[in-house]
């Protein structure tokens, strides 16, 4: 059984040991040493990166009591016996920092919001907690993001011991373990005591800040995104770079840029509404040329027109406008690139469907669609069959 020597030091990066045995997982060479600082995924935690004998390990594994160390593809096992390990510092330090802040945050919801920890996940850029509650307001992840962060810097002692069944009845743990016998407890200076087989720093001031960064429900629970140390420094220089970029577009200081950013969207609402104001009203008009060029059929006139690159919703505008004056028909086609939309429409006093009109149009051109009697849209036709699709429906009129 390999020796995981990451337990008694988790801040040593560099290792001898003894190669064993050599086996493959998936085709790759994995290595069995008597002792290693590689940590394996567990509890959620990834695993280590770094060399073995000069080999990149890309995985670490357990299997059958021991460790199995996963090298690169393409590289060749080192020869049995005496090898040399290097840990990746910054990616182990990293998942310390986020494992630690877990911790710590779970803690601090518990007392702060009564809400305990169901889950967690450790991802490549933010870690996730899924807490047993609804939601939580603004004010109490603001309350809780305070506390954590005021527990980082009073440094507390982050430390790990193995104790039996009969002292862990002693022990105010957070959580239960899922596991019996001699039990690896974490405990965050008389305030946090978990089983964990995790890597942990050694204080809390080494986790760093912690910033929480969203909330969202997932099946009556609470998932809260957050960031600790090196992470969490990096978003903020990140997001003050972005603050300082829209500062300078308004040539301000970056506390103005909300109250800018606020009446500028204001602004380009009432723009919006303006431009939809004035489209209507050109397509009024629009429909007024369009009605008054119609075509004749009996006591019905018809509108049939195809434009190039006209968006379908206008199309579907200008289709209402037309179908509100007495005795119209409209047969409308725009292209948009390689796209082809038809819309069909007619007056509530016209007594013809527009939706088997359409759909017999467009079959007979190997598109596809359909519609209420009153109006219809569809497409799958090419573009450059729009203008003969349009003249099959007006024929089909009679």
């Amino acid at each position: 059984m390999t020796i995981r020597r990451y337990y008694d030091d988790a801040y040593c990066t560099s290792f001898d040991a003894t190669l064993l045995a050599v086996t493959e997982v998936q085709g790759q060479p994995a290595l069995v040493l008597d002792a290693t600082y590689f940590y394996l995924t567990s509890g959620g935690q990834p695993h280590d990166l770094g060399t073995l004998g000069g080999c990149a390990v890309t995985d670490v594994i357990a299997q059958d009591g021991q460790i199995l160390h996963v090298l690169a593809a393409g590289e060749s096992a080192p020869p049995l016996g005496p090898v040399h390990g290097v840990i990746d510092w910054p990616r182990r330090f990293d998942h310390m920092q986020q494992h630690s802040g877990q911790h710590l945050l779970s803690q601090v919801f518990v007392r702060e919001t009564g809400c305990e920890t169901v889950s967690v996940h450790f991802g490549a850029q933010e870690s996730t907690l899924d807490l047993e509650c609804a939601t939580l307001s603004a004010a109490q992840l603001a309350r809780v993001e305070q506390v954590a962060n005021d527990l980082v810097a009073a440094a507390l002692p982050i430390t790990a011991t193995l104790v039996d069944e009969a002292a862990l009845a002693t022990l105010p743990l957070r959580r239960p373990p899922a596991v019996r016998g001699q039990i690896r407890i974490v405990e965050i200076q008389a305030f946090d005591y978990s089983a964990c087989g995790g890597t942990h720093v050694r204080n809390t001031a080494e986790i760093g800040p912690i910033k929480l960064l969203r909330q969202e429900r997932r099946r009556g629970q609470t998932r809260v995104s957050f960031l600790c140390g090196k992470r969490a420094i990096a978003d903020y220089m990140r997001k003050h770079e972005l603050l300082v970029q829209a500062a300078a577009h308004y040539s301000t200081d970056v506390e103005q840029v909300p109250d800018l950013m606020g009446r500028a969207v204001e602004q380009i609402k009432a723009y919006q509404r303006q431009v939809e104001e004035l489209t209507t009203q050109l397509l009024r008009y629009e429909a007024a040329e369009l009605l008054a060029a119609a075509q004749p059929l009996g006591d019905w006139r018809v509108v049939v027109r195809c434009w190039d690159d006209r968006p379908a919703d206008t199309l579907k505008t200008l289709a209402t406008l037309l179908q509100a004056a007495p005795g119209t028909i409209a047969l409308l086609a725009t292209t948009a690139g390689d796209k082809t939309t038809l819309v069909f429409a007619r007056s509530a006093d016209v007594d013809r469907h527009m939706g088997n009109l359409l759909r017999a149009t467009l079959q007979a051109f190997g598109g596809g669609g359909g519609g209420r009697p009153e109006l219809a849209q569809g497409g799958g036709i090419p573009p450059a069959q729009a203008a003969a699709a349009l003249d099959h429906a007006r024929a089909g009129l009679g």
